[in-house]
């Protein structure tokens, strides 16, 4: 773990280093990953979450990558601190809209955060998110785009 010297007027940040494992594309500055347990299974690998794999409740996400990972490349991955191009996305249609102080979970096969909603159909099945980071911008949009947040991923 890399930790920032203290510091008055920088945020602080946690950062760990992990290898990209996703093989068909590199991984860039804020993007969400989860930990590799299919692939490497060897704590050091992270990748995409993907269907099926994404609905463990949130506890197997590693952070945001903190820089330009290449396939099969080591870098940095912050687990902790004030981020400023997250990447994050409403669930559907831009319901529920991220709002600052939203909490944000890695919940479906995107390299991005979203944030959990806020009411479920009675038919539905629902589940728990283990948040691991939270707005301090918003955004309405479904397709990605670039916030600020503090990561709580460790």
């Amino acid at each position: 773990m890399l930790f920032q010297r203290i510091n008055r007027s920088d945020p602080e940040k946690i950062f760990v280093v992990a290898k990209n494992s996703y093989s068909t594309a590199s991984l860039t500055n804020g993007q969400a990953v989860m930990w590799d347990y299919v692939t490497d299974i060897d704590g050091v690998g992270v990748t995409l979450a993907t269907a099926g794999r994404a609905k463990h409740a949130g506890l197997v996400s590693a952070g945001v990558a903190a820089e330009t990972i290449a396939a099969g490349s080591y870098g940095l991955i912050q687990v902790y601190g004030y981020h400023s191009a997250v990447r994050v996305r409403s669930i559907t249609a831009g319901t529920p809209a991220i709002a600052t102080g939203v909490s944000l979970s890695l919940l479906n096969a995107v390299f991005c955060l979203e944030g959990s909603p806020s009411s479920w159909a009675s038919t539905v099945k629902v589940y728990v998110d283990q948040p691991c980071a939270f707005a301090l911008a918003a955004n309405s949009a479904f397709t990605t785009a670039a916030i600020a947040a503090f990561i709580k991923a460790l």
